[in-house]
């Protein structure tokens, strides 16, 4: 048992100090927002979730929900704790129409960058766009 009497003692406060590191590479190559990679993670992801599947209308806004959760947990896991990483998966029926998905965004094009990748089959078409925003 615990001596009733005994004082007691705040826990020890950190503090932290600035490094001064602005942009990514003060951290190292590895913290560059690196395209290629992030692209290749889309495919990939891509090709596993969505091959065989059909448009189901009643289940397309959860699909697209899971399916930038996912994206978001393996972008991550590539080591971009730097970046924001905003994740916006479009997933609509192939009917013949025309579709054109077009963004904009106000950056820094020194340390941020996007992905994009785009699936299709018979039924449907699924158009994943990632954005990596580094902040301080």
């Amino acid at each position: 048992m615990e001596d009733a009497a005994a004082p007691y003692t705040a826990p020890k406060q950190v503090t932290y100090e600035n490094t001064y590191i602005t942009e990514p590479e003060g951290y190292g190559e590895q913290y560059v927002f690196k395209r290629h990679k992030v692209q290749s993670v889309l495919k990939q992801a891509l090709h596993d979730r969505m091959e065989g599947q059909q448009y189901d209308p009643v289940k397309a806004a959860q699909y697209a929900k899971q399916l930038a959760d996912d994206l978001r947990e393996k972008i991550k896991a590539l080591g971009y704790d730097r970046h924001k990483l905003v994740v916006q998966v479009t997933l609509g029926q192939k009917k013949g129409q025309a579709m054109r998905v077009v963004s904009r965004c106000l950056w820094d094009t020194h340390s941020d960058s996007s992905a994009s990748e785009l699936y299709e089959n018979e039924t449907l078409y699924c158009v994943c766009q990632v954005y990596g925003l580094y902040y301080e």
